[in-house]
């Protein structure tokens, strides 16, 4: 069986703006992403450069100063974000496919979701000018 690397990872929220930049440093330094986009409706997320994403970054201890080092260079603060010990028993399919890989890789998925709590409705005519 192929050896699964232990990993950590950490979760925030990112406008996609930033998380494009971010990305450009994959490769040069090891790390890997799944990412949700959250819907215009969400309270982090928003139209145009307001969007924005949950993303997980993955890395092995061994690279965790690089790896924040990249994300503080693209404005970031990926050190704000608690660093979690991935299981290796993990039943995320994601979790699995970057245990697995030797590569960095990028897992987006193709559902747009929604951040809760609702924004009130006084908060979405603002965002929405209405």
């Amino acid at each position: 069986a192929m050896p699964k690397r232990i990993m950590k990872r950490r979760e925030l929220v990112i406008k996609n703006s930033d998380l494009e930049k971010a990305v450009k440093k994959q490769g040069k330094v090891s790390f890997s992403i799944a990412c949700w986009g959250l819907s215009e409706y969400s309270k982090s997320s928003g139209l145009g450069e307001d969007a924005a994403s949950i993303i997980q970054v993955f890395y092995e201890s061994k690279d965790e100063r690089k790896v924040l080092n990249a994300f503080s260079s693209v404005g970031v603060d990926l050190e704000a974000a608690e660093a979690v010990p991935v299981d290796t028993e993990s039943s995320m399919q994601h979790e699995q496919e970057i245990m697995y890989s030797k590569e960095s890789l990028f897992i987006q998925d193709n559902l747009i979701y929604e951040e809760g709590p609702p924004m009130s409705t006084e908060e979405l005519k603002k965002r929405f000018k209405m």
